[in-house]
């Protein structure tokens, strides 16, 4: 009895001794970025990168020109995954093209004040909508649905196009650039402020952290937590708690960092580099 007494004193204080689930919760380790590939510096003040699952493909926009300009210079690249530019000048007539989202074979671009609608298959613009109280329609991303949110940032609101109609969604975010549908919210990065919100179904803003120099565009991370890009030239992690990790700073070397895209099951950054012309990809890795 006195042994088996022993035992079980033992192995209470052995159970003491080991650390609680909540004491062994860490912050997710942040990834490292490794340089792949970079572009030939045809890519006239890129702005933006999306990847066509369907087709297997980046597509790129370019301002070829300055970022208010109604100049006609704008276009769309076409580009491999290996970084080889298929079709410089893939889909044209625009003036500033700069975010981008995809659905049901649609690129949508916005373009200053104006959505243009590119039918994929034969890579020509199906429609044009004129957003008459728009100034710098600037971030797309599309839910699950097909509603469209895209970003006017000299304004600070957020619009939604849906069945040919855009709509206010939500007014007053100052700077609000970076855009990303998750289910029911929206993830979103100001440009002025540095600020990255939750805006969640109710449109209720929430701050979830700050001091991104920048905020240009954000993607999520299945392993958890963002890869936040500024415009200045970084990319930052943003892990699930809401701890800021700086990745990427090309700001001495004058290279921007503008709106980025992830492809997780290729574990590959692309990151367009505005007035360098050329688009960079990086290995993200944990």
């Amino acid at each position: 009895m006195k042994n088996l007494f022993l035992v079980v004193i033992l192995a209470v204080s052995i159970m003491a001794c080991q650390p609680s689930n909540k004491e062994t919760t860490e912050t997710p380790k942040a990834p490292t970025l490794t340089l792949k590939w970079e572009t030939d510096t045809l890519l006239t003040t890129c702005e933006s990168v999306i990847y066509d699952s369907v087709n297997d493909v980046l597509y790129v926009s370019n301002i070829n020109g300055q970022p208010t300009d109604k100049d006609g210079n704008g276009f769309i690249s076409k580009l491999g995954l290996d970084g080889n530019i298929v079709q410089a000048q893939w889909v044209g007539g625009m003036d500033a093209p700069k975010g981008m989202g995809i659905y049901n074979g649609k690129l949508y671009v916005s373009d200053i004040n104006r959505i243009h609608e590119i039918d994929i298959a034969s890579g020509a613009i199906a429609n044009t909508i004129l957003v008459d109280s728009a100034q710098f329609l600037n971030d797309i991303t599309i839910d699950a649905t097909g509603k469209i949110y895209i970003s006017d940032s000299n304004v600070g609101n957020i619009l939604v196009l849906e069945n040919g109609a855009v709509t206010e969604y939500v007014a007053g975010v100052a700077g609000v650039n970076g855009l990303l549908s998750e289910g029911a919210d929206l993830q979103m990065v100001s440009f002025a402020t540095g600020v990255f919100n939750t805006i969640d179904a109710n449109k209720q803003v929430t701050l979830k952290t700050d001091s991104i120099d920048a905020g240009d565009g954000i993607e999520a991370l299945k392993e958890g937590g963002y890869l936040v890009s500024s415009w200045t030239g970084k990319v930052t992690y943003v892990s699930p708690d809401w701890k800021n990790t700086l990745l990427l700073n090309t700001s001495g070397e004058n290279i921007n960092a503008a709106d980025i895209e992830y492809i997780a099951e290729k574990k590959l950054l692309l990151v367009p580099t505005f007035f360098k012309n050329k688009v960079v990809a990086y290995e993200v890795t944990f």
